[in-house]
């Protein structure tokens, strides 16, 4: 499982390496509204130790890269390390702001997908089966995908909805501890992948964590 201090800057505010000012702009306004003390999405997920760990981070990594200078030099310290493609951090970024008319679009069509996704779990045949997974105290990946392929939702609806990266995705249903984000943004995206199925998300994140927290024991 990774760690949080494993995640670079972009990773952290979930941009692109090529993202422009106004797009980290946007990425900190949102990461705030998730992870901030007044936020009622992640209230009951975090202890204040651990909210205030991620603030940092997301504070670090906000004014390191909103700094042209600094993020230069960070971007040739994550080409070092071979954490970034030379090729792609020499690629021309964005420098115009994403057009207001282009973000409506964009809103307009996850709309679009979270009413498809509706459609999909409000079936009647897939009721059981979820019954089935909020009656067990320990919640897998594989139970997850095993819905989630049930439902006919792609991992790729879930991301453009809930804007978490399907690599994160795949990692989760697969149980590969190796590359899970660390705890504090593993349960996050889970009451995000939950609420998009409809589900309980406080008994998917209690017992995905607790399956997690059981393989490890197992594994010694």
């Amino acid at each position: 499982m990774k760690s949080q201090e494993e995640f670079n800057h972009y990773e952290i505010l979930e941009i692109s390496c090529r993202a422009s000012s106004f797009e980290i702009r946007q990425a900190y306004k949102e990461a705030l509204a998730v992870y901030g003390e007044d936020s009622l999405v992640t209230y009951s997920f975090f202890t204040d130790e651990e909210r205030r760990d991620v603030l940092k981070r997301i504070e670090e990594a906000f004014f390191t890269l909103i700094d042209e200078d600094k993020r230069a030099g960070y971007d040739e310290l994550l080409v070092q390390a071979g954490k970034m493609d030379r090729a792609a951090w020499n690629r021309k970024r964005t420098k115009k702001p994403i057009p207001l008319f282009q973000n409506r679009k964009k809103e307009a069509g996850e709309d679009t997908i979270s009413k498809r996704i509706q459609h999909k779990v409000e079936r009647g045949d897939i009721r059981d089966l979820t019954g089935d997974l909020m009656r067990k105290a320990s919640i897998s990946g594989k139970d997850l995908r095993a819905l989630r392929e049930s439902v006919g939702v792609e991992l790729e609806e879930i991301f453009e909805v809930a804007r978490v990266s399907v690599p994160i995705l795949c990692a989760i249903e697969e149980d590969d501890m190796e590359n899970l984000p660390s705890s504090i943004y593993l349960r996050n995206f889970l009451k995000s992948y939950a609420e998009i199925l409809k589900l309980d998300a406080t008994r998917v994140v209690e017992g995905y964590v607790r399956h997690i927290r059981q393989l490890k024991e197992e594994a010694g």
